[in-house]
């Protein structure tokens, strides 16, 4: 009677592994570090921290801690519905439909488009794509940990890329709330680092189809009532096929 999950638990294991070890290597290379490097600062052999990045063991979560911390990163655990639509609430979903109304009729938009190959289920909240470029969109409703929201969109943006082997922006989208504004305050030097391309210059080029040319950060207002936006059914999402090339 129990069997099943714990199935369910060896697998889960088994794909987070997996996981933890390519966001691994790539925040490593996005730091510049050897592997040598991060097990000196973990505490660790070089072999193991290939084991890790391979997915070939499973590692403790104090290991991935250490790991996590050696490349400046930052370990978060976090429970999600087995069924349902992976974005993540209702005013995600609007602020995405306020962007989505304002886009140039040259970009291709889609929603919760996979991101990784194998067992790398993540998925960015859209990507819109012309001949000229192609941008992940990360939305947050709430601005609670900027560090911590950030950074996972940037190894979203690193994964893509990874793949299609080309360069991907990075679009980050924040609810304009007086709540918000006060949170990126306290982070302005983060945000300006991490988004050279600001406010309205960002705007432009998704009203004019022209290129975004960096990582940008928009600022998202919720103006008036808006219609019921609805997740995209499961079984209606779109495969990683739908992610193509843009030549």
């Amino acid at each position: 009677m129990h069997s099943r999950p714990r199935n369910i638990g060896r697998q889960t294991s088994r794909e987070l592994a997996a996981r933890f070890g390519r966001d691994l290597r790539t925040a490593r290379m996005v730091a510049g570090l050897r592997q040598r490097d991060v097990g000196t600062r973990a505490g660790v052999s070089q072999s193991v921290v290939s084991r890790v990045e391979r997915g070939v063991s499973v590692p403790r979560l104090d290991l991935m801690g250490r790991l996590t911390a050696a490349v400046g990163c930052r370990l978060s655990c976090k429970l999600f519905p087995a069924d349902g639509p992976s974005l993540r609430d209702g005013g995600q979903l609007q602020l995405i439909e306020v962007v989505r109304r304002q886009l140039h009729a040259s970009w291709n938009v889609t929603l919760e488009a996979p991101i990784g190959t194998g067992d790398d289920r993540r998925a960015a909240d859209m990507v819109i794509e012309n001949r000229l470029e192609i941008a992940l969109g990360e939305f947050e409703s709430n601005l609670y940990d900027a560090q911590g929201q950030v950074r996972p969109a940037q190894l979203k943006r690193a994964a893509l890329a990874e793949r299609l082997g080309r360069p991907v922006r990075l679009l980050f989208a924040i609810a304009d709330t007086e709540a918000n504004r006060r949170a990126a305050a306290n982070h302005a030097g983060l945000l300006a680092a991490a988004f050279p391309v600001r406010g309205r210059r960002a705007w432009a080029a998704l009203r004019s189809g022209e290129p975004l040319g960096g990582d940008a950060l928009i600022w998202v207002r919720r103006a008036g009532p808006m219609r019921r936006v609805h997740a995209i059914p499961r079984e209606e999402r779109p495969t990683r096929e739908h992610i193509r090339h843009v030549h």
